[in-house]
């Protein structure tokens, strides 16, 4: 049986298939594992967390300096935990189900500290602040391996660019050079010596989303499973055997390197 919440949240750079992919297939792989799972974004989330996403977003093109962004983040950021995750699992983690966040504390950690210059122990103590310092209980830093970073990115941007207006909403933060881009992943991928480094315990893994869409979602979904009692594994392998039998992910397959 089923007795405590779980936070799930997927963390990388931009055109990975955070939210396209890894997300969506988590939670129907989980849904039909029997579990009650709702997905979530920051900024956002909510209706009073959208209203700060545009605000951001606004203010990004404006020029605002990278501290009001943090300022702004974290402003999201405990709305969202009031208003959704602490609802949904309990300040506790004491209620079931399984939330799966498309980004949470460490986007800003990468974007506003690491990139923008924010005083790091600061935007920790922003985490202690605004949001209870309630970490995930898995993180999923997806990434391109470095030998083959230009080339997946630049395919992925392009049909992002060309094909995918609809399904997703380009931002500021996915302009800039390949090199830039590559930087921005090394950021997200030095995350758990930085966390060790602060004395804060935190789960990481890493995802390679240059693979194939159905091995992205069983790396996924074998490295999520350690969550769980051990005989889930085999049963959320079955789930995903069962969906791509279905080619549930086939629209997929022409955009992802083989």
């Amino acid at each position: 049986m089923f007795y405590m919440g779980f936070l799930i949240s997927i963390e990388g750079g931009e055109f990975t298939g955070k939210s396209s992919l890894i997300v969506p297939s988590l939670k129907k792989i989980l849904e039909l594992s029997g579990y009650d799972v709702r997905v979530s974004r920051e900024p956002g989330g909510t209706l009073k967390g959208e209203e700060i996403r545009s605000k951001i977003f606004n203010r990004l093109s404006e020029g605002a300096s990278q501290e009001e962004l943090a300022l702004l983040f974290n402003e999201a950021r405990k709305i969202h935990l009031q208003d959704i995750i602490f609802p949904f699992l309990g300040s506790n983690r004491n209620k079931e189900g399984v939330l799966i966040l498309d980004r949470f504390l460490d986007s800003t950690i990468v974007y506003q500290g690491l990139e923008g210059g924010v005083d790091l122990k600061k935007l920790v103590s922003y985490e202690k602040e605004y949001a209870n310092s309630f970490y995930p209980d898995i993180t999923l830093i997806t990434f391109f391996p470095e030998n083959k970073f230009n080339k997946t990115f630049e395919m992925r941007r392009n049909f992002a660019n060309t094909n995918d207006k609809e399904k997703r909403s380009q931002t500021k933060w996915d302009e800039g050079e390949v090199a830039f881009h590559l930087q921005r992943q090394r950021h997200y991928l030095s995350l758990p010596d930085f966390y060790k480094k602060m004395g804060i315990e935190r789960n990481f893994t890493t995802i390679d989303s240059s693979k194939h869409p159905y091995e992205v979602i069983k790396e996924s979904v074998v490295k999520t499973s350690q969550l769980f009692k051990e005989d889930k594994k085999e049963i959320f392998l079955e789930k995903y055997k069962e969906l791509v039998l279905k080619k549930e992910w086939e629209e997929f397959s022409e955009i992802w390197e083989k």
